[in-house]
């Protein structure tokens, strides 16, 4: 009978402490406050930086070219980031310098799967002479990849055009 009054005093005594414990976390009138936590942009990439992350030098492949009358390099990127909506990819980043547009695509292998787990750049380069419009990316060895590159290019220029 005192192994049992024991028992009872101690475990009164925990749910006390917890009792105690709650209304110093949450106030008296027990309510549960949520609290949000977010994080600071430590830093924010130039576009020096992006294009620098983009590894241009390497965007010396020609998956297509064509020509279009009219053509506004502004335009072009409102589409691209704006309007242009792509199931088999989605742009990332746009940056402009000069007449060449930098883009960041995020895309699957095979073309039409639905995991966009591949980035890749792409450069649309407009020739003021000719009315040009060239899309260059990287070199693959992969079929698959290259491929996949050829289908970019076409959709990015139609919808440039």
């Amino acid at each position: 009978m005192e192994l049992l009054g024991t028992l009872i005093t101690i475990i009164s005594l925990i749910v006390h402490i917890v009792q105690k414990v709650n209304e110093s976390s949450y106030g008296n009138d027990n309510r549960s406050f949520y609290r949000d936590v977010t994080y600071e942009v430590v830093h924010e990439f130039t576009q020096q930086e992006k294009l620098d992350n983009m590894n241009i030098d390497s965007l010396n492949i020609c998956y297509k070219t064509a020509g279009i009358s009219g053509f506004s390099i502004e335009k072009a990127r409102r589409t691209l980031l704006n309007s242009y909506v792509q199931s088999d990819f989605y742009i990332d980043d746009v940056i402009i310098c000069h007449n060449c547009m930098y883009i960041k695509v995020m895309h699957a292998i095979p073309y039409n799967s639905s995991n966009k787990c591949y980035g890749a750049s792409f450069s649309i380069n407009y020739m003021t002479v000719n009315d040009g419009v060239s899309v260059y990316g990287s070199r693959k060895i992969n079929a698959d990849e290259e491929l996949v590159f050829k289908e970019i290019a076409n959709e990015l220029i139609n919808a440039v055009s």
